[in-house]
């Protein structure tokens, strides 16, 4: 999955700001999380910068490679405005919903998202985690990537040596393997190179990002 042409040449322009897009299909409720400030239409949705019952998106980690027996993860961490907002996005019954991301550019003139988003995150919601400090009420969630689900079935850790041996035992193929330069990541073609950001999670402005390669 690459960039579009026509996110390449709006983001090299330097006039059309990015937009991480992120839809959570939970329990009769669907959380549609703009990264920042504003509105973005996209596929009949509105995606928004604060959702009327979870709150504003404090931070929304780097996206965790999975290698060798290990899928990608994603941390995400919400600020619930209540008790009760707290409560229902920390319940339980929320493991298990689906969680995907898009990394979308938007045209300033007239907030429509440009072309087709790059699909960055597909998954599940596996642990929320309410935590109260002094002041201070967030709710964490660990999300892991479909992926993972190969995991159940031994469909996913080829590249693993516990896997090998123990389909055959005492077989070292993979423990004693050498010369190898480059390593299998799962989920991305090759490590992402073609935007780097560099900000805080509401600060998604044409300065924020840099175009380094197409």
């Amino acid at each position: 999955m690459h960039l579009t042409p026509a996110m390449v040449t709006a983001l090299r322009s330097g006039r059309f700001p990015i937009a991480p897009l992120i839809r959570a299909d939970l329990p009769g409720y669907t959380l549609l999380h703009l990264v920042g400030a504003g509105v973005a239409p996209w596929g009949g949705d509105v995606y928004t910068g604060k959702d009327a019952r979870f709150g504003a998106l404090l931070s929304a980690g780097n996206i965790k490679d999975g290698v060798g027996d290990e899928a990608p993860e994603w941390d995400l961490t919400f600020a619930p405005p209540s008790e009760t907002a707290a409560a229902l996005i920390s319940n339980p019954a929320m493991q298990g919903s689906q969680i995907r991301a898009w990394l979308a550019v938007v045209n300033p003139a007239t907030g429509i998202v440009l072309s087709d988003p790059l699909p960055t995150f597909v998954g599940t919601l596996d642990v929320p985690r309410l935590r109260v400090g002094k002041k201070t009420r967030t709710v964490e969630w660990r999300c892991l990537s479909a992926l993972d689900t190969f995991h159940d079935t031994n469909e996913g850790a080829r590249l693993s040596d516990a896997w090998h041996k123990s389909v055959w035992t005492g077989e070292t193929g993979l423990a004693n393997m050498s010369g190898i330069d480059r390593t299998s990541y799962w989920g991305v073609e090759d490590p992402p190179s073609n935007v780097v950001y560099a900000g805080a999670a509401g600060s998604f402005g044409r300065d924020n990002y840099r175009v380094v390669s197409s």
